[in-house]
């Protein structure tokens, strides 16, 4: 153990993971702990109404900067991620203006759209949100840049104590979604304010033009041409999952898909996330100095099999006795939905956090093309669930069909980055 640690010490990426992660374990230990609790206040139509929101959110939030807060990392000059981080706040900006209006005209459009007239009142909420996460999102890249993973972490733990917190206190006073909702709410909007408030100082020194903005987003066109597209499709047909099961089925199968999800996806939320991070700066700047990168890919997925395949095993065979039995029995089709699902969040869990690679390799097409085909298959899955008058059926068509794509996605990403590899010692022995 004391080798393991003083190992950690050493390793400047484990050191940084852990920093990233350390603050965030603790947080969602509580809101592990809580959910049980919190499973007993709220009810599965509750949560329904919840993925319906954070549905609207996830996939907008993607046009948010055109995915120029995602090139804030790749620049050798200071001056170029500063002008980034500018050009992504400002489009943030300017989306958020356009979606309150529309959601101000078009209220009842969508409310019947989303198949939920009792999102109405919460779509008001969805620019705020929208433009306190697309700043956090910004901000988060650029500080990933400049390896303040301490102030990240910390953002994180105010979100998640901020979440927990009001979900517990409106729970107990018997709000219902409204106390979920309005949870998600406060804890984005003052999360937000929080890093805008750390940022300040540095914002106020950045100069810039708008012809140097310009030049910058021509620079780094291949982001909002090939990423925020391909981003687009991906997200979109995530949550179409969470759209069409609120449209063909119940609130109550929307909550308990959406709370199985939530349940099993906290290690990539804790762990995963945090490696990603860190995983992408350091390939990024690894690839900038002609290094290699496949060999750090083949490590993180290592790692990550050998810390989710045990929790997996677990769920698949006893997913609905344990979620009857920890968070209560009108949670137990959350847990048969479990099963399934442990299977896909574990392949999601190894192999999203090295997804970024993809970027910096500069394969957006590849990506492109891929979400091309996932926006297909996804919502159809759903439908074959709907048409066979069994949304568990939809759910595995989905998995078995969503765990062949990531597997040839990685096939392709392998064979990218050992062609780099190569390529990069080419140029070092051209060098020499």
């Amino acid at each position: 153990m004391l080798r393991i640690f003083e190992n950690i010490k050493q390793n400047q990426f484990a050191k940084n993971v852990s920093v990233l992660a350390s603050g965030t374990i603790i947080v969602q230990g509580i809101s592990i702990l809580l959910s049980p609790v919190l499973s007993r206040l709220y009810t599965p139509e509750d949560y329904g109404l919840l993925a319906v929101f954070i549905s609207c959110i996830s996939v907008l939030i993607v046009i948010g900067s055109f995915r120029y807060e995602l090139a804030i990392l790749i620049p050798k000059e200071s001056a170029e991620a500063n002008a980034l981080l500018i050009l992504s706040i400002g489009i943030n900006i300017i989306f958020a203006a356009v979606i309150f209006v529309l959601t101000l005209i078009f209220n009842s459009s969508l409310s019947v759209l989303l198949g939920n007239e009792k999102i109405s009142f919460w779509l008001y909420f969805i620019a705020p949100v929208f433009l306190a996460s697309g700043i956090s999102q910004s901000l988060t890249s650029w500080y990933n840049r400049n390896k303040n993973y301490k102030l990240i972490s910390g953002v994180r733990i105010y979100q998640s104590s901020i979440n927990s917190v009001f979900s517990l206190g409106l729970g107990f006073l018997k709000f219902n979604s409204v106390g979920l909702i309005v949870s998600q709410i406060v804890s984005q909007i003052l999360s937000s304010m929080y890093i805008i408030k750390r940022s300040a100082l540095s914002l106020r020194q950045f100069s810039f033009s708008i012809p140097e903005l310009k030049k910058t987003a021509k620079k780094h066109i291949e982001f909002p041409a090939y990423s925020l597209p391909s981003a687009l499709l991906d997200v979109f047909s995530i949550n179409s999952v969470i759209f069409l099961l609120n449209y063909f089925f119940t609130e109550s199968v929307t909550g308990a898909y959406s709370f199985s999800l939530r349940i099993l996806t906290l290690p990539t939320v804790v762990i995963g996330a945090a490696i990603g991070q860190v995983f992408y700066q350091k390939i990024s700047e690894a690839y900038s100095n002609n290094e290699k990168i496949t060999t750090s890919i083949f490590k993180t997925w290592k790692v990550l099999f050998i810390i989710g395949i045990v929790p997996a095993i677990t769920i698949f065979f006893f997913g609905e006795q344990l979620f009857d039995f920890i968070f209560g029995s009108k949670w137990a089709v959350a847990g048969e939905v479990s099963s399934y699902l442990c299977i896909l969040t574990l392949v999601n869990f190894v192999s999203s956090p090295t997804s970024s690679a993809m970027i910096v390799l500069k394969k957006q097409k590849i990506v492109l093309i891929v979400n091309v085909i996932t926006f297909i298959y996804r919502p159809l899955a759903i439908m074959y669930g709907y048409y066979t008058d069994n949304f568990l059926n939809g759910i595995i068509l989905y998995v078995v069909l969503e765990i062949i794509q990531v597997v040839l996605y990685n096939v392709v990403l392998i064979r990218s980055s050992i062609k780099a590899d190569s390529n990069q010692i080419a140029n070092n022995q051209k060098l020499i």
